[in-house]
């Protein structure tokens, strides 16, 4: 049985496609990272090497067991023909290994896996692999692929998993049957936190900070600092929104050491700060449900009133392009020093002080 939580049409697809005998052989699931789409594809790929208790594939199954043999070795990622591969992972190239600070799949990791690919399955079941970021797929790696993702070796199926699928070549979209993986409700979080031994108060916290992501949801529950890592970001937020230039250049110079993980650590602040901006541009409009940071209600409603809703509103294209920017090679120093340049300022003086 599936034990994904939410997701209904895409789990109704995956279950039309493994009982028809033209199943597409090459998937995209697409949506937001901690949404869910990892472990939907590992549920999926036990489902296709699936046995029945006496033995006997289950070609008609329309779900996972989760008792068979190739159903547990799958869950536990220790089947032999499920190969998952994702930034940083090796390859067969003798020179390099792997690739442990890598952001990007690379061609010497695809040429790898087609021939992973290529050999007949070990448990006699189907060869599944799952292409995580597949986004990150840099355009010779991704060109290089074309030809296994539209003739794949009989029996395998390919999951691509992208957060932006508008990243990858029409070339390989085109190859591909999509799932899209939307938000789930935050009532659904709430009760899935609280059957997992949440407070409802805090349910609701981490529920409303979650943007309908559960896997985030999940690991902020076990692992509280990332909900501390947050709150400190919402302070770094209204603090910039209220300092000085110097202040606000001091904080984008902390990126110019290149320490490791310094982008994904401000791309995390950037999507806390979005949140943030969002809910000022709720609260500025009157407004307060959904708010993603409730808790902060009366800073939100004095924020709401020092600036207009056009300048949130540019300020909020410019911070999507900074993450854009940040997820290539752009000098991320400079990404940031441009960002701070149009954080949005308070009332008429801040403005005239800014020349703008």
């Amino acid at each position: 049985m599936w034990s994904i939580i939410g997701h209904s049409l895409a789990l109704a697809a995956l279950e039309r496609a493994l009982t028809s005998e033209r199943a597409p052989h090459a998937w995209l699931f697409s949506g937001p990272e901690g949404i869910g789409k990892l472990a939907t594809a590992v549920e999926f790929a036990a489902a296709l090497n699936c046995m029945r208790p006496d033995g006997a594939e289950a070609a008609s199954l329309q779900k996972p067991c989760g008792e068979c043999r190739a159903c547990r070795d799958t869950l536990a990622g220790r089947h032999p023909d499920i190969e998952i591969v994702a930034p940083g992972g090796i390859c067969d190239e003798p020179e390099h290994r792997e690739h442990a600070d890598s952001r990007d799949l690379r061609i010497c990791q695809i040429r790898r896996l087609e021939h992973v690919l290529s050999l007949s399955p070990y448990a006699g079941g189907r060869r599944v692999a799952i292409v995580d970021a597949a986004d990150t797929l840099r355009a010779e790696a991704a060109n290089a692929f074309l030809k296994t993702l539209e003739e794949p070796p009989a029996g395998a199926v390919i999951i691509l998993l992208a957060e932006r699928e508008e990243r990858l070549p029409d070339t390989v979209l085109s190859r591909c049957q999509k799932l899209t993986f939307r938000p789930i409700e935050r009532t659904t979080i709430v009760e899935a936190l609280i059957e997992r031994g949440a407070t409802p108060d805090d349910a609701v916290a981490i529920a409303a900070a979650a943007r309908g992501r559960l896997g985030w949801a999940f690991q902020a529950f076990e692992d509280p600092s990332l909900l501390e890592e947050r709150e400190l970001m919402l302070d770094q937020a209204l603090r910039l929104a209220h300092a000085g230039r110097v202040e606000r250049f001091g904080w984008a110079r902390e990126a110019e050491g290149r320490a490791p993980g310094i982008r994904e650590r401000y791309l995390r602040e950037l999507s806390v700060w979005e949140s943030w901006w969002r809910d000022v541009l709720l609260f500025g409009a009157g407004g307060s449900e959904g708010a993603e940071n409730a808790g902060r209600e009366p800073q939100l409603r004095e924020e709401g009133r020092l600036y207009t809703a056009s300048d949130i509103v540019s300020f909020l294209r410019v911070l999507t392009q900074t993450r854009e920017y940040l997820q290539e090679n752009v000098d991320p120093q400079l990404a940031l020093e441009n960002l701070m340049m149009d954080l949005p300022t308070t009332g008429r003086l801040g403005r005239l002080a800014t020349g703008r």
